[in-house]
């Protein structure tokens, strides 16, 4: 319960930051946060492909993280990181599917993924095709957690498919952000949907 509250209460001092400052604060907390993650997941244990996994999305997105919030634009690196945090996401999902699989589910996905990047696509310019490999990652991502739901029905598998949701949300209000103009509200958004997708991959070790 306290680590938790611990962590729920770094993320709020990274986005107050972000408002208000002051700077050190934004630099400090928004690691930090993901830090406290890594060490619950550690303290989990790490005794199967899927626990492995998770924490070096984890991992990996904290290094993303890193990259994002630099003063010089480290976008593309912290797109790589993000994208190889979704693959070890995915390897995590996917290893636990036993079972016939579904092609509704795919579909909407992919239906959903098509419309958020012609959205985006008047504004991207040379990035069309990495954000498009990115779209195209976390909606597989998306997918490999919904199949793991419906094949193993359980709390974890439940978890899973809705950190991958609320992940979805975060990154498409952060590309609308960023190539389509931003907005006040834009990072409490992001950031809010975003901890809260790690936080509930992180719960899945722990159910």
């Amino acid at each position: 319960m306290w680590v938790w509250l611990a962590i729920s209460f770094s993320a709020l001092l990274h986005m107050t930051a972000a408002y208000h400052g002051p700077k050190w604060q934004y630099y400090v907390f928004k690691p930090l946060t993901m830090v406290l993650l890594l060490i619950l997941a550690w303290q989990s244990g790490l005794d199967s492909v899927y626990r492995q996994a998770i924490f070096i999305g984890l991992l990996l997105s904290t290094v993303g993280d890193v990259f994002l919030m630099l003063p010089k634009d480290r976008f593309i690196q912290g797109l790589a990181s993000f994208l190889l945090a979704h693959t070890a996401y995915s390897v995590a999902f996917w290893s636990q599917i036993d079972g016939p699989m579904v092609w509704w589910l795919p579909a909407m996905l992919v239906g959903g993924g098509i419309i958020v990047f012609l959205l985006l696509l008047p504004a991207l310019g040379a990035m069309a095709m990495p954000v498009m490999a990115y779209i195209a990652m976390i909606v597989q991502m998306t997918w490999a957690a919904g199949e793991f739901w419906l094949t193993a029905g359980s709390t974890a598998g439940l978890l899973a498919l809705i950190g991958a949701l609320v992940f979805m949300i975060s990154d498409t209000v952060l590309a609308v952000d960023r190539f389509r103009g931003p907005f006040r509200a834009s990072t409490a958004v992001i950031m809010t949907s975003y901890y809260l997708a790690q936080a509930l991959f992180t719960a899945t070790l722990l159910v």
